[in-house]
């Protein structure tokens, strides 16, 4: 019943919100300001109430030009009445064009409705509306964008740069290398043909690896494009494969009728950190659930193995189906895998030949290593020392018994 209330309310709050986003607008959405033309603007954007609703709100900015705005509309300045059709937002840029990047640059004027403070039983909505301000900066005699895509084909992954030129000269010669690391950290680096470019102009530059020099998994890959004697770098994550987490081990013997712990062994067949990796069990009798649980969650390192421990509910004699699907980023889920477990009496499960956890044989092999390792030392150590003392007794012997007088 709780869990449904819970649903009720922010079903009653989506459409609350989308209700009072129609009732306010932003006009115009956002300005435009070419830094070529000028550098101070002033402008106004309003603020459309057309529900006419009564609220206050708040104005601020963000964004990479942010520094660039002077707000002159004030807080106390937006205050919404029954009967306020629009109330204007104004500002100013003023340019500094040694601080102006080429190309496109962007800052927001937030205006975020300001709510009255509620019990904390109270669930509150609120809305907050953008004006975007787009800044054109100027582009320097030579200058290219660069993006960097990947391509599976056939046994080769083909790496392309796509290059285009934004200058206002035409480029005589730029060339783009390469830079990656394989599944054994050995460097390698692509060059693609020499070329020239000219203004506006866009070209595809490429070169080929071959597959086999990678697994499953991200790999950093570094395109440095040099063009009359400048360059541009480009870094972007080649992904081969899913991600992927497998289930290597489970028990497979419990006491029947007792609260039983358990062992699961997660392998990350990654090459990077797995983060939140947590496991949803069915437990099914005959074809039929009976049962299920979650385990806690763990961080998986690259390629590496992690082990979850954790207790099982009572359970009676007999033999169960344990459907698992392995979770992790709160968004991938595996296929399930599934592993047969048999509940016995105590007296069968003290019988088992050997250790049934995974940890368990695992110490115990530790252990056994260890043992074995100690008593080699203790071993050599009773010998050298009966051997030192055997050259030091037949040393302190008489020269006459030793010449046999």
């Amino acid at each position: 019943m709780k869990k449904t209330k819970i649903i009720l309310s922010y079903f009653l709050i989506f459409i609350f919100t989308i209700q009072f986003c129609l009732a306010l607008g932003v006009r115009p959405a956002k300005t435009i300001m070419l830094s070529e033309e000028t550098d101070k603007l002033d402008g106004t954007f309003w603020i459309v109430n057309n529900d006419h609703m009564a609220f206050s709100a708040k104005v601020y900015t963000e964004g990479e030009m942010a520094q660039f705005i002077e707000l002159k509309t004030k807080d106390k300045d937006l205050v919404f009445r029954e009967d306020t059709d629009a109330l204007p937002v104004e500002f100013k840029i003023e340019l500094k064009k040694d601080q102006v990047p080429p190309g496109e640059s962007a800052a927001n004027i937030i205006v975020e409705q300001m709510l009255d403070s509620a019990s904390a039983n109270t669930i509150s909505a609120k809305i907050v509306l953008k004006h975007k301000i787009i800044i054109q900066g100027p582009f320097p005699d030579k200058y290219i964008s660069a993006k960097l895509n990947f391509f599976e084909s056939g046994d080769n992954i083909r790496m392309v740069s796509e290059v285009k030129n934004l200058g206002k000269l035409d480029i005589a010669q730029l060339q783009t290398k390469f830079y990656v690391n394989d599944k054994e950290q050995k460097e390698h680096v692509l060059e693609t043909e020499k070329t020239s470019l000219k203004t506006d102009e866009n070209k595809l530059l490429d070169a080929n690896i071959e597959r086999d020099l990678f697994q499953t998994g991200e790999f950093q890959v570094s395109a440095v494009t040099t063009y009359d004697d400048q360059k541009v770098e480009v870094i972007k994550n080649l992904v081969l494969g899913q991600p992927g987490v497998d289930i290597t081990y489970f028990d497979k013997f419990f006491v029947a009728n007792k609260i039983n712990q358990y062992s699961m062994e997660l392998l990350n067949l990654w090459n990077n950190e797995i983060r939140n990796v947590f496991v949803d069990v069915d437990i099914k009798k005959d074809q039929e659930k009976i049962d299920n649980f979650r385990t806690k969650s763990i961080d998986l390192q690259s390629l590496a193995s992690g082990q979850i421990k954790d207790y099982l509910d009572e359970k009676s004699p007999g033999e169960y189906s344990f459907e698992m699907a392995v979770n992790f980023w709160n968004s991938y889920k595996m296929d399930k895998k599934t592993f047969e477990v048999e509940f016995i009496t105590e007296d069968e499960y003290q019988k088992l030949p050997s250790p049934t956890g995974a940890a368990t044989s695992s110490l115990g092999g530790v252990s056994l290593m260890v043992i074995i390792i100690l008593a080699s030392l203790t071993t050599g150590v009773i010998v050298f020392f009966l051997v030192k003392r055997s050259l030091l007794k037949r040393n302190q012997e008489p020269r006459s018994k030793k010449k046999g007088i």
